[in-house]
């Protein structure tokens, strides 16, 4: 008998493990990339990164000269276009414009991986960054040195895509499976370790909950290793606009943060349980001995 309770005891403690490994992804997934507000919180700050600065007034050159109609007209207007929107990325204004672009296109992403949009096709795979909220900004600049910028010209639609992926079918399968699973993951994470703890004989209880927290705090360093790499490795192989790729890679950066936080808490809060039921464990030994 206490044969079986010690492999049953094991098993949930396994088990318990796992779950933890599973449960700080996906509490992540679920609280970041999906949740629009955190999402545009983390990636806030990219709007002070030189590098996406470049990279959005590039691509803002590239569209407001598209809008004028004449060839030549454009050609000749482009170095005074691309000042203005050098300018632009550089001023008060485009932190702001930033948070409500990243804003809109998260949200329509969100909408799409829920399968939730009326207006994107998830067989289209395209993630994108509209431009509409910063191309009024340029329109004015522009038109206050003269230039014939015609009103309402930035309802244009017009993006920066971020990624074009051929699996967004499956990214939306699994978007529902984490909506299921994740507000459960916690309490049976919990669960697993206390019915592990009480499955363990009576004397070998607080060991099993030290071994349980010892282990959990493993998988978390292991995940700290493992999971932001493979996150970067995924969004690396995606095909993604030439302009976009700079913007994506410091977003992949940005959102990384918070993963790495909750790791670390992981790893903190699994460790604490861990040295302290042992310590407990050992005093309590000791005691009995004397």
């Amino acid at each position: 008998m206490a044969g079986v309770r010690s492999f049953l005891s094991g098993v949930l403690v396994l088990l318990a493990v796992l779950a933890a490994v599973v449960t700080v992804p996906a509490r992540y997934v679920e609280g970041t990339l999906l949740d629009t507000e955190a999402y545009v919180a983390a990636t806030a700050p990219l709007a002070d990164e030189i590098t996406t600065q470049d990279a959005v007034a590039e691509v803002l050159t590239g569209t407001v000269v598209g809008q004028i109609d004449s060839g030549v007209l454009a050609g000749a207007l482009r170095p005074v276009i691309g000042e203005v929107a050098d300018l632009f990325v550089r001023s008060d204004a485009f932190p702001p414009a930033w948070e409500e672009a990243t804003r809109q296109g998260h949200a329509a992403t969100v909408a799409v991986l829920r399968d939730e949009s009326d207006v994107v096709d998830a067989a289209d795979g395209v993630v994108t960054l509209p431009l509409d909220p910063f191309l009024e900004s340029i329109g004015q600049a522009l038109r206050d040195r003269g230039l014939p910028v015609p009103e309402g010209f930035a309802s244009t639609g017009a993006d920066v895509v971020l990624y074009a992926s051929d699996d967004l079918a499956t990214a939306q399968s699994a978007v529902a499976v984490l909506d299921r699973w994740t507000p459960w993951a916690l309490p049976a994470t919990v669960l697993l370790a206390v019915l592990a703890a009480l499955a363990a004989r009576p004397g070998r209880r607080l060991r099993t909950v030290a071994a349980t927290g010892a282990l959990t705090a493993v998988a978390m360093l292991v995940l700290l290793v493992l999971l932001p790499e493979a996150v970067q490795a995924g969004f690396a192989g995606l095909d993604v606009g030439e302009a976009g790729r700079q913007v994506l890679d410091d977003t992949v950066d940005a959102l990384l943060v918070p993963l790495r936080t909750q790791l670390w808490w992981a790893f903190g809060i699994a460790a604490a349980v861990g040295v302290g039921a042992g310590v407990t464990a050992g005093v309590l030994r000791r005691g009995r001995a004397a």
